[in-house]
């Protein structure tokens, strides 16, 4: 069987997404965030704490999911990654960063944080989706009984 070089294979659940392309989703969901809560005002330091808004979580990480698509489909990526999973990481960054302001974070360091750890979470997936070591299981003798280690039977 040829395979097409140019065919996309969708990533494993073990593979991360590069760290720039993680980078620039988490940027954009807590972006387009700041934008739907604020009423029309510039995001800045005069607007923080953020405002808790799950309707505009939930919308900010979709509109980033559909960015992530369209850039996905203009480049040339050899992998696709299912559209769930990206919207997953976009909310992801957008609740770690509010989560920030419970950690008395300022803004930046808010948004830095939840960029990161979004980063870290990726990184890990080659770690954490491991399939289970094998194990051995001593096989049967001929009368059905299993070998023991040392001693008699």
């Amino acid at each position: 069987m040829h395979l097409d070089p140019h065919q996309k294979r969708l990533l494993t659940e073990a593979e991360p997404l590069p760290t720039d392309v993680v980078g620039r989703l988490a940027d954009q969901a807590i972006d387009r965030y700041e934008q739907l809560t604020r009423d029309g005002h510039p995001a800045g330091e005069a607007l923080w704490p953020p405002v808790e808004d799950p309707t505009a979580a939930d919308r900010a990480a979709g509109e980033a999911a559909a960015e992530f698509e369209r850039a996905a489909a203009s480049q040339d990526w050899s992998w696709s990654v299912p559209q769930d999973r990206v919207r997953q990481l976009a909310a992801d960054a957008i609740g770690l960063y509010v989560e920030g302001y419970g950690y008395d974070y300022d803004r930046a360091r808010a948004h830095a944080t939840a960029v990161l750890e979004c980063l870290e979470g990726e990184a890990a997936r080659a770690e954490v989706y491991q399939p289970p070591p094998e194990i051995q299981v001593p096989t049967p003798t001929v009368r059905g009984e299993r070998h023991r280690e040392g001693g008699e039977r």
